[in-house]
């Protein structure tokens, strides 16, 4: 597959991109130590080791985490798989990094260095952060108009539009549009109603319309649902701009639901969730087989070796692999995905997904067309409230606990994982 730094194929139409988010915790140890999940394949999905069938060309690195590491791309032999950089942001709000000039020098070099297409460096008004809106901007502006500057045209950077409800992402928006980038990250996407809201500002200020604009990535959504949400717009995209705008999103859910002791077995496009298999800590009481393999719906390159005496153990070998198959999970919901919107009429598609859902999606073609696109937002709002929420897992502690020994992983700190699910379930 080759890859254009704004994501089409060989010139087809665009498709909606999604970037896993494995650059960090457990998935990051077999990705540097080049570990294999299965004889001669190894677990870096976009490797031309790998099958063609399962190979897949969409990374997300994370400079918070990576940004010491100037030359990642090349050791993780990512040179001709597209990259998309995350800035460092959502760990500034967390406050696992401390802010500093210094800091912003450094992972803008890291950036064009190892990504195509990457965010600026935005201050998410969040967690740490909660409250200081306005300071958050500010200092957000300040990093983008440096970003502006410095910009070499190596890396397509996106500007960012960040908020909490209709009044501060308009003001956030009117603050950094006149910057010259060649796209958008919308922040604080996790709720519908946010990013349906953002959706009809920049139709009604004609945002899609600027030829510079050839990139819109949502941080951070991939509920069955989001997908196709943005594969609709992706559709619309194509009609509306001349097949100019790629769609994107990232997540780090494949990796976070074996956390949990959590296989993703299918997508139920009814209910709009992820059918999921369930390994508690201890599965001798399970009545699990004593020989043999999982079983998954796709036959990726893994499967034949992750057998049941792993998982009864659920290891961090078990969790890797789990990432491994869930990623897969992923990528085959977000081809069905596709294939249902390019295929099927949204009347057709009334067995198939929910109606309120359909309604969204509707909603955005009327956007599209109407000459007051905030109206439409504010008569469809009832519809994109019942599909907001969250991207994370909303498990109780106390069932978290029964289905998983979080003693068992060294890799993976757990008091940095709390701090980051806490902010995902502010936004």
């Amino acid at each position: 597959m080759i890859l254009n730094q704004d994501g089409s194929v060989h010139g087809q139409p665009k498709k909606m991109v999604y970037f896993p988010s494995l650059s960090s915790g457990a998935y990051a140890s077999p990705l540097t130590k080049d570990a294999e999940v299965a004889p001669g394949v190894p677990y870096r999905f976009w490797d031309d080791r790998v099958p063609d069938e399962w190979r897949y060309k969409y990374f997300l690195m994370t400079a918070g985490h990576l940004y010491k590491k100037a030359d990642i791309r090349q050791k993780w032999g990512l040179q001709d798989t597209l990259v998309f950089g995350d800035s460092g942001g959502f760990q500034i709000a967390t406050g696992a990094l401390k802010w500093d000039m210094a800091l912003r020098d450094q992972i803008f070099e890291w950036l064009e260095a190892n990504s195509d297409i990457a965010c600026n460096i935005d201050i998410p008004p969040r967690v740490t952060y909660e409250g200081r809106f306005q300071e958050c901007l500010d200092m957000s502006l300040d990093n983008f108009k440096y970003f502006e500057k410095k910009q070499s045209g190596k890396t397509n950077f996106l500007n960012v539009v960040q908020g909490s409800n209709p009044q501060e992402f308009r003001h956030w928006y009117n603050t950094v549009k006149g910057l010259e980038f060649g796209g958008w990250c919308i922040g604080s996407s996790r709720r519908l109603v946010d990013f349906m809201y953002i959706l009809s500002l920049m139709i009604k200020e004609k945002e899609f319309l600027k030829e510079n604009n050839t990139w819109v990535h949502l941080l951070g959504i991939s509920k069955v649902s989001d997908f196709f949400v943005l594969a609709y717009l992706q559709k619309l995209m194509n009609q509306y701009t001349g097949n100019r705008i790629t769609i994107s999103t990232d997540s780090s859910s494949p990796g976070q639901y074996p956390i949990f002791g959590q296989m993703v077995w299918s997508p139920n496009w009814k209910d709009q969730v992820f059918n999921m298999l369930y390994f508690p800590k201890d599965g001798s009481n399970m009545g699990y087989p004593d020989h043999g393999h999982l079983p998954s719906l796709v036959n990726h390159p893994g499967v034949p070796y992750f057998t049941y005496d792993i998982a009864k153990n659920w290891s961090t070998e078990a969790v890797t692999r789990a990432t491994y198959h869930n990623l897969h999970m992923y990528i085959y919901t977000v081809d069905n995905v596709e294939k249902l919107i390019d295929t099927c009429p949204l009347e057709a598609m009334v067995d198939i997904i929910p109606n309120d859902l359909i309604q969204v999606l509707r909603s955005m073609e009327e956007m599209f067309n109407s000459p007051d696109p905030i109206a439409v937002y504010e008569r469809y709002r009832q519809f994109y409230v019942k599909y907001g929420g969250e991207n994370v897992m909303n498990i109780a502690k106390e069932v978290a606990t029964e289905f998983f020994d979080y003693t068992v992983f060294d890799s993976v700190d757990m008091k940095k994982l709390k701090k980051e699910q806490k902010l995902l379930k502010t936004k």
